[in-house]
């Protein structure tokens, strides 16, 4: 490639070599800094940044320092010679770029780089480590349940003949906090057979959608009082759809007492909302003006075990996520740091057959 291009590079049509879902772009060292001096490609503009503040600029007129830092060692290889590959992220755009310097007698006179948009296949990779992991977390689940289960039932009922028996109220309290612990147990146990056996728990009927929700916001009205905010539900229409009942309200609890705990008189209400998107599918949206999340917290919420509560497991958004796609559906987190949270759940009004 070098030699092919040694006299000629000056001539070539760029625009020939600019990749699928990428774009290619050049640049030089002028007075100790690297300059573009060309880029095209759709890439650039609908994802990264317009083309006119790439040309005749420098990677820290564009670029957040660290990043810009980063690519200049990339920049400084090319420039001594190396043909150069390596990946990078902007926004929510990850791509591979390589760098090939172009020379004239034993001299580099300009760097090529090309860019491709891989960002669909990192997420496919990523799926794919998520369900590597479900799978582990499954059969751990599974173990776990199955050993957990038959001692504390046997607890449970002790528990319950202990407290018929003694009259002695100093007894009955600590009583009262082992059956409170004893149930905690019983829940994660419970998470745990959903995990290991998710299709298996699950009830599929006709359902208002409409009525589930306000079930919950029902449920919560004594937590939202002590926040001393408001939970208003945007009741926009009326819909119906197939789904367990139970399994749905379990996940809309769990997201609406997230954003409570996200939440203060100060930050403002939460905002449910129910909304008909077409004839196949409806979207819930839950909105709150809490602490929000980092970009960091925001990739690593449906990871097992991954939690930042005191006595969290790290299991219920996991489980949360489980629920929505057994409905054929989606949940989507869209958050900023002291700004708040947004979820959108999308889901199906009738599910297709397995």
């Amino acid at each position: 490639m070098k030699n092919k291009d040694l006299h000629n590079f000056d001539t070539l049509d760029y625009r020939e070599l600019i990749p699928r879902n990428g774009f290619i772009f050049k640049f030089r060292k002028k007075d100790n800094r690297f300059v573009h001096t060309f880029v095209e490609g759709s890439f650039i503009t609908d994802a990264i940044t317009p083309s006119s503040t790439v040309v005749g600029h420098t990677l820290e007129d564009f670029l957040p320092q660290k990043q810009a830092l980063e690519k200049l060692t990339y920049y400084e290889r090319a420039w001594n010679g190396e043909s150069v590959t390596y990946e990078g992220q902007i926004d929510d755009v990850q791509y591979v770029a390589s760098l090939n310097p172009m020379m004239r007698d034993g001299q580099v006179m300009e760097v090529i780089g090309t860019a491709i948009d891989i960002s669909d296949q990192k997420r496919s990779e990523t799926k794919i480590q998520e369900l590597e992991k479900l799978s582990v977390v499954s059969e751990l689940a599974a173990g776990i349940a199955h050993e957990i289960r038959n001692p504390l039932t046997s607890l449970f009922g002790f528990t319950q003949v202990i407290k018929e028996h003694v009259k002695d109220d100093s007894i009955q309290d600590y009583l009262d906090i082992m059956r409170n612990e004893l149930d905690r147990i019983d829940d994660i146990v419970n998470k745990f057979m959903f995990i290991a056996q998710p299709d298996k728990t699950m009830n599929i009927s006709e359902c208002s959608i409409n009525s589930i929700i306000a079930s919950v916001i029902k449920s919560l009205e004594s937590q939202v009082a002590i926040k001393g905010i408001k939970l208003n539900f945007h009741n926009q229409t009326m819909i119906t759809a197939e789904c367990d009942q139970s399994l749905i309200a379990k996940v809309l609890k769990n997201l609406i007492q997230n954003a409570l705990e996200a939440t203060n008189e100060n930050s403002g209400d939460i905002e449910v909302s129910l909304k008909d998107i077409n004839q196949q599918h409806y979207l819930i949206q839950i909105t709150d003006k809490g602490s929000g999340m980092t970009k960091e917290r925001l990739k690593r919420l449906f990871e097992p075990f991954y939690t930042t509560k005191e006595k969290g497991t790290g299991l219920g958004l996991m489980i949360d996520r489980r629920i929505i796609e057994l409905h054929q559906g989606i949940i989507d987190f869209k958050s900023e740091v002291g700004k708040g949270t947004e979820v959108n759940i999308t889901l199906p009004k009738v599910l297709k057959p397995k």
